[in-house]
């Protein structure tokens, strides 16, 4: 965690000087309970203004403005968009302006905001030594085995960005404490990974408990970053009611914390 310091409203990522890097918690926002107070996500039945005012909230604390964000639609899937400043104007006031059907958002622009929701799946900031490209995945189980991480290393790759000069911040989401899951998802870990996948047999026959955090780490790994490189920030958002959001804890209703980066100049 030595990485990830925690600044009231938000954790912020200082894996490299020049990328601005947060992680919000739930708090220092005006909305209502179920989604107080900073819910973030115009796709909760929350009121459109207070997640405007929270954006503008969240954005401030990187200095930055709604007009340079963009969002990605996150389908749980591993698609990876290049994103520059054309993009931004649409995606920070409504779900409708997101970069369609991207879980990956990749950017060599310092004039935007690269965001996502995220309430327990994985946040994965990505920015290479000199801070000129950065990048944010969105990595839930699905996301995590179809290898959204593998995808963006692999577009990286090919605009001439080695593996090895990435710096990675994996964010707060579900720890393994938290998050049980059934043979069919274990199975899909087994054929993606082999005898790598993250894990422990649960109490209840059928039943793992699936370590997001290390199954991303050793992706991550396998595709060339180097170990010493991958920032684990290590807290769950399940198990801290008074920081996060959660899908699994609160059964689908809560807001959404979000991830933010810029290649600020």
């Amino acid at each position: 965690m030595a990485q990830w310091e925690h600044h009231g409203p938000y954790w912020k990522w200082l894996g490299v000087n020049t990328v601005q890097a947060i992680f919000t918690t739930r708090q220092g926002g005006i909305s209502d309970p179920p989604y107080d107070t900073l819910n973030l996500s115009f796709n909760m039945p929350d009121q459109p203004q207070a997640v405007l005012e929270n954006r503008t909230r969240a954005l401030s604390w990187l200095g930055a403005s709604l007009d340079q964000l963009v969002m990605a639609e996150q389908v749980h899937k591993a698609l990876v968009s290049w994103v520059g400043e054309s993009d931004a104007p649409a995606g920070a006031r409504s779900s409708a302006g997101a970069i369609s059907g991207a879980d990956g958002l990749l950017t060599r622009s310092s004039d935007i905001v690269l965001g996502m929701g995220f309430a327990d799946c994985v946040p994965i900031f990505l920015a290479d030594e000199a801070g000129t490209i950065g990048g944010l995945l969105h990595a839930g189980w699905r996301g995590t085995v179809q290898g959204v991480q593998v995808e963006a290393i692999a577009q990286l790759i090919e605009q001439g960005i080695a593996p090895h000069d990435l710096h990675v911040g994996i964010g707060p989401s579900i720890g393994p404490c938290c998050y049980e899951v059934d043979e069919r998802v274990a199975q899909a870990f087994r054929e993606a990974m082999g005898s790598d996948a993250p894990l422990v047999t649960s109490m209840k026959p059928g039943h793992y408990q699936l370590d997001l955090w290390t199954a991303n780490r050793r992706r991550l790994e396998q595709a060339g970053v180097r170990p010493d490189r991958i920032d684990v920030a290590g807290v769950c958002t399940a198990c801290h009611r008074d920081q996060f959001f959660s899908h699994r804890r609160d059964a689908g209703r809560t807001g959404r914390m979000g991830g933010y980066l810029w290649l600020k100049k």
